[in-house]
C-alpha cells in the first residue's frame, strides 16, 4: 500500500542527515546529475539548472546532498511528463504543498538508500530563485562562510 503525501514528507524530513567537510567533488556531481538531467527530460520544459545550497559554496561544511534548482517553464507540465520519467530512474517524488511556493522536489538516492541529490523544479517566478543570492554573496565573499 502507497503511504500518503504527508507521511512519505514526514519520513523523508525525518531521514538522519549529517554534516560533512567540504568535498572538491561536488561540483562535479552537481555538473554530472545537470548533464543527466538535460539528456533525458524534455528539453521544452527545461530552462536553468543551478547548484545551490552548501554543496555549491567552496569550502563549507554541508550536508553531502547536492541541491539543484531547475527552472521548468510549467509546473502543470513538468507533473505530466517529468515525473514519470525521473520516477522511472529510481527517484523518490514529492509535490511539495507544504512550503510556499508549492514545487516538484526529487530525492535521488545511491545502492545504499543514502539521499545523494535533490532537485527542486519550480518556475521563473519562484521565491526559491532567491537563494541563490545566499550562494553567490558566499562564492563571492568566501571569509563570511
Amino acid at each position: 500500500m502507497k503511504k500518503r503525501l504527508e507521511q512519505r514528507i514526514k519520513d523523508a524530513i525525518c531521514e538522519e542527515i549529517s554534516i560533512v567537510p567540504y568535498n572538491p567533488e561536488w561540483p562535479i556531481l552537481f555538473d554530472n546529475e545537470a548533464e543527466f538531467l538535460r539528456f533525458k527530460l524534455p528539453e521544452s520544459l527545461i530552462k536553468r539548472i543551478e547548484h545551490f545550497g552548501s554543496t555549491a559554496i567552496p569550502g563549507l561544511a554541508a550536508k553531502p546532498i547536492i541541491d539543484i534548482l531547475v527552472e521548468v517553464s510549467s509546473l502543470a507540465e513538468a507533473q505530466k511528463q517529468i515525473v514519470p520519467l525521473l520516477e522511472s530512474e529510481g527517484y523518490d517524488y514529492f509535490w511539495r504543498t507544504d512550503t510556499e511556493p508549492a514545487y516538484a522536489w526529487f530525492i535521488k538516492r545511491d545502492a545504499e538508500g543514502k539521499r545523494t541529490h535533490h532537485i527542486h523544479m519550480v518556475e521563473a517566478d519562484s521565491k526559491l530563485w532567491e537563494r541563490l543570492y545566499f550562494r553567490d554573496y558566499l562564492r563571492k565573499f568566501p571569509a563570511e562562510s
